[in-house]
């Protein structure tokens, strides 16, 4: 990871202490952008979904091609929005793994407007074709479905940052394809100096965008995933970036590994957008 400081703009955004009390945006105005919450450990749907309801998120994610049906429900009767469900594809190994019940599931989640979140592991000659071809078979059935795929970058992964998911986007050739930009694992990765550039050629394809408070020289999940608006790193730089380079699709907070109670998290989380979105969309 670079040692230098990277800013994109001037927006700071400082949040001080953890604030339970209800949260009010102090601003008529706000980003157009949904926000939702995910990665919220033990819980089961229904609690995952009501939490990040009675907080006041868009909706949710959910991880893995399990418990479609009652999943579901739960983003239903929480009135809120399903809006991706985390796969993973293996190509390591001179061959392609794919996740057991990913058609099902894709077929279970017909006419939703969910984007299935496909994450690419495994390294060894030929991965990078291996990869293309499971990026475009995963779109063929989420087609069937009517649904798009964003290829999801992970930090260890064959695809680990945005610039890898778009170089297999584009090579794989399919409509229904996209990216996704993840701050964390972009900051583990070695954040790209070009990314406003990077930003700009994915925002044709980029589904989905995660955030969470960081800190520049963060080392590990617990210092690159904090609560937004903690850390040091200038994530209302990068918003700002995304949102005048024209991306008005959906914001996920990303809450991988959190140790503090979710409720805190969510609601410390909530304050800090509502502050930052109310900041930038008065821009």
């Amino acid at each position: 990871m670079a040692s230098t400081p990277y800013k994109i703009g001037s927006v700071f955004l400082v949040v001080g202490g953890l604030l339970l009390a209800e949260i009010e945006s102090s601003a008529d105005h706000e980003l157009s952008n949904p926000f939702f919450a995910y990665e919220l450990g033990d819980k089961t749907p229904g609690q995952q979904a009501k939490l990040v309801s009675d907080v006041g998120f868009a909706g949710t994610a959910f991880d893995g091609a399990v418990h479609i049906p009652e999943r579901l429900k739960a983003v239903d009767e929480a009135h809120i929005q399903l809006f991706f469900i985390w796969l993973t594809v293996d190509v390591g190994n001179a061959r392609i793994v794919y996740e057991s019940g990913m058609e099902q599931a894709i077929n279970e989640l017909k006419g939703r407007g969910t984007v299935v979140w496909l994450a690419v592991k495994g390294t060894g000659p030929g991965a990078e074709e291996r990869a293309v071809t499971a990026a475009a078979r995963v779109a063929d059935l989420a087609s069937t479905a009517n649904l798009r795929v964003a290829l999801y970058p992970h930090y260890g992964f064959y695809l680990a940052t945005l610039n890898d998911t778009l170089r297999i986007a584009q090579k794989a050739q399919r409509s229904n394809l996209g990216v996704t930009f993840n701050l964390c694992h972009e900051l583990r990765a070695g954040l790209d100096p070009n990314l406003p550039s990077v930003i700009k050629a994915a925002l044709p394809r980029l589904y989905g965008v995660t955030l969470n408070g960081a800190d520049h020289n963060g080392h590990d999940w617990n210092t690159l995933i904090q609560p937004l608006g903690l850390g040091d790193f200038d994530v209302a730089g990068v918003l700002r970036m995304l949102i005048q380079t024209g991306y008005r699709g959906p914001i996920g907070l990303q809450c991988y590994g959190i140790t503090e109670d979710p409720a805190i998290h969510l609601r410390q989380s909530m304050k800090a957008w509502r502050e930052m979105s109310s900041h930038i969309a008065e821009q």
